[in-house]
């Protein structure tokens, strides 16, 4: 039971000390009641009788978020710009899903995997219009092509690739990823 009691102390502390140190006035507390004391008996090893007198402290979690001071967030453009074009992304009505993409390079050599996919992604959009990705997963470059909903799709797609391509045939295949859902 103490351990407890020193933990809603070391809450109400927590949450009264920046604002003392501050010089704020302590926020209030009115999230939270004090129920009576209890007083138990409890005997010890030696035989003496000992009273405990403990005060439950019942938080209120709505009340003490709305004493905490506002929080201020600074963040780089870039997130702000990203997330800007990601809810542009879902009011024209493109959502990422689970769906399929035809994978015709990948490269794990760091001197020329990064030179050759950004080669090969000219290349396809050159010939093909279809959406083209180029991925970095450490330490694989990858390429892979479309956004298929279904498996056939993309078998289809890659049969047809194959065709047009033939000395990238033995490194084509299907990998489930998130795809574009228009």
């Amino acid at each position: 039971m103490m351990k407890n009691y020193y933990t809603y102390i070391i809450v109400l502390m927590a949450l009264l000390l920046p604002r003392i140190m501050s010089g704020q006035e302590p926020m209030a507390v009115s999230g939270y009641s004090v129920e009576e004391s209890t007083t138990s008996e409890a005997v010890d090893t030696s035989g003496i009788t000992v009273e405990d007198t403990l005060e439950a402290v019942v938080l209120t979690y709505p009340q003490i978020l709305l004493d905490m001071p506002n929080v201020h967030v600074e963040q780089d453009s870039l997130i702000t710009q990203l997330m800007e074009e990601k809810i542009a992304g879902v009011e024209r009505g493109e959502q990422e899903r689970a769906g399929f993409r035809v994978q015709i390079y990948s490269s794990n050599n760091p001197q020329r995997g990064k030179s050759e996919a950004l080669l090969l992604e000219q290349r396809v959009k050159q010939v093909l219009n279809v959406p083209v990705y180029v991925i970095y997963a450490s330490p694989s470059w990858k390429v892979r092509l479309g956004d298929f909903l279904s498996e056939q799709d993309a078998i289809t797609f890659r049969d047809a690739f194959r065709e047009q391509f033939p000395e990238l045939a033995d490194y084509t295949y299907i990998v489930r990823d998130q795809v574009k859902a228009r």
